[in-house]
């Protein structure tokens, strides 16, 4: 590989460690031309997307990147999953294949927030894809913000409910 291309590739991995908002550390060593497809598929679908990348050249792209902190870890990491999208279906979907293929591993994982970086291990990778998702978290959000004004919409309205029974049971009380 030439000098510019190498260029061209760490300013490529720059690029990817600056925009992810989590990444997670894989060996796919092993993994058969079509588990590879069926890998790329499942992450595609979580908005995810696996790169595999070249040590060296990633050890300096990582630099002054949120990634910076998972440097000696990229000494035996084959490739990098990085999401821009919800990082619990990324871990959801690597651990889930995991489980159904031993030839795939999670190394580690990052999670990148605007206040700081978390370098995670292959045991919270794990807890994380345990979490609700973004969806399923905003409906319960939903559910409890309207709580409140349901049970308001109630209570007043038992007023004229209860209003309303009792002249029936007068009602009721003279027809017989």
């Amino acid at each position: 590989m030439e000098r510019t291309q190498k260029e061209a590739l760490v300013n490529e991995l720059q690029e990817i460690f600056n925009s992810a908002s989590a990444g997670v550390l894989v060996d796919y060593r092993g993994l058969a031309a079509n588990e590879m497809v069926e890998l790329r598929h499942e992450l595609n679908k979580a908005q995810s997307t696996l790169k595999v990348i070249k040590n060296t050249l990633a050890r300096l792209a990582v630099e002054k990147t949120p990634f910076a902190e998972i440097k000696e870890q990229l000494v035996d990491t084959r490739a990098l999953v990085y999401s821009q999208g919800d990082p619990v279906e990324q871990a959801k979907v690597l651990v889930k294949l995991t489980e159904s293929d031993s030839k795939l591993q999670i190394l580690s994982g990052v999670l990148v927030d605007a206040a700081k970086t978390s370098v995670l291990d292959k045991a919270q990778v794990v807890a994380l894809s345990k979490l609700p998702s973004k969806e399923e978290l905003l409906v319960k959000l939903l559910f409890l913000l309207q709580a409140p004004a349901t049970q308001l919409v109630r209570s007043l309205n038992e007023v004229p409910a209860k209003f309303v029974r009792a002249l029936a049971a007068i009602r009721d009380s003279k027809t017989e």
